[in-house]
């Protein structure tokens, strides 16, 4: 039997999940968990801890049911002084078995879900008691892979049992021969046995079945590309608003930028294509600096409000491109063209 895993899969999750919705999937509890691998865990510790403690709750009930099987007459404080030694042992490998199980459970869940802590999947959901939408699950695709596993577990189970029982069961017509105690921890090792290799089978088809689950749930993560526009949108911003808020910000920026114009003490233009309008005050400044720029339309707005403020304007286009590239709004000039620009500046002062 083939089972097409991408019955499973939308056609239309194409793209891999953000972190972003990997983070929110994690929020909502959801993760990568195999239930199997956290049963299969659980009861290997099972038997190997019953192996372990065994030896010792046979010897406690032995020894406090020795004076029962001696049948020698006993007071009531007596008697129940030997049923609390009865109890008391049994009682406490007991406790320690089912605690070693449910931690190593609790230890096995754990890792799987990198210690998540989420009561979000414990919220009221109305589908989950809808009968429609129940039957629809009773019969689905994943609870049909559901049912083929357990299928699948249960004949590895009863396969293992048999070869391990076939290898001994010439032996156990000759447990006759034996001692009653000698026949019991034979047939306990036979058990532990079989127990110890099924427990092995069940680990190995829960690691498929976790291997299976993480494949799974990467491919519920997986995102429309109509999801990931919407997400970009909601944490870059629409791109139309962006553009928009980026036009306003220049705008108000070259608006700033022509109100120092008249400021200047000279605008180098290239003559028509580039303008840079240069500032200095030998008492402030170490060296002239640059109040305004612009290309071609903004080049044209500078040298109008120059003209309108009498603000001289020198033509040289080696210098106006070397201030446009090198210099940024409110920077100083390079060193490099320091004795450019002074002859300049010394040519408007004379103007004066």
């Amino acid at each position: 039997m083939k089972i097409d895993l991408q019955l499973f899969a939308d056609p239309d999750r194409t793209e891999k999940p953000t972190p972003r919705r990997r983070r929110k999937a994690r929020e909502e509890g959801q993760v990568a968990v195999s239930r199997e691998l956290n049963m299969a865990l659980s009861f290997l510790a099972a038997v190997i801890a019953l192996r372990l403690i065994l030896p010792q709750l046979v010897r406690s009930l032995t020894n406090a049911s020795t004076p029962f099987l001696a049948l020698e007459p006993m007071d009531l404080e007596t008697l129940s002084g030997f049923v609390f030694q009865l109890f008391k042992d049994p009682l406490v490998l007991f406790i320690l078995f089912m605690s070693l199980v449910a931690l190593v459970g609790i230890i096995a869940g754990a890792l799987q879900t990198r210690f998540l802590f989420s009561f979000k999947p414990l919220k009221l959901d109305l589908n989950r008691i809808n009968p429609i939408e129940g039957f629809k699950r009773m019969f689905s695709l994943r609870n049909l892979f559901e049912l083929f596993k357990s299928f699948v577990k249960l004949t590895i189970v009863g396969y293992v049992s048999y070869v391990v029982i076939r290898q001994r069961y010439r032996e156990l017509p000759n447990l006759t021969d034996l001692e009653p105690g000698e026949s019991i921890w034979y047939l306990a090792n036979l058990i532990y046995k079989v127990l110890l290799r099924c427990a092995i089978a069940i680990l190995a088809l829960a690691l498929v079945d976790y291997l299976f689950q993480r494949w799974e749930f990467e491919k519920s993560l997986r995102m429309t590309r109509q999801e990931l526009k919407e997400e970009f949108k909601e944490v870059e911003g629409n791109p139309e608003v962006k553009r928009r808020q980026r036009e306003i910000m220049m705008r108000l920026a070259r608006g700033r930028m022509l109100q120092k114009v008249p400021e200047a003490d000279v605008v180098i233009t290239n003559p028509t294509h580039i303008a840079v309008a240069l500032q200095y005050d030998s008492e402030e400044m170490e060296a002239p600096e640059v109040v305004a720029k612009g290309a071609d339309e903004l080049a044209r707005k500078i040298v109008k409000i120059a003209v309108d403020s009498n603000v001289p304007i020198v033509r040289n286009p080696q210098v106006a491109w070397e201030l446009y590239k090198s210099c940024e709004v409110g920077d100083q000039i390079p060193p490099t063209l320091y004795r450019a620009v002074a002859e300049i500046l010394a040519y408007v002062y004379s103007l004066r």
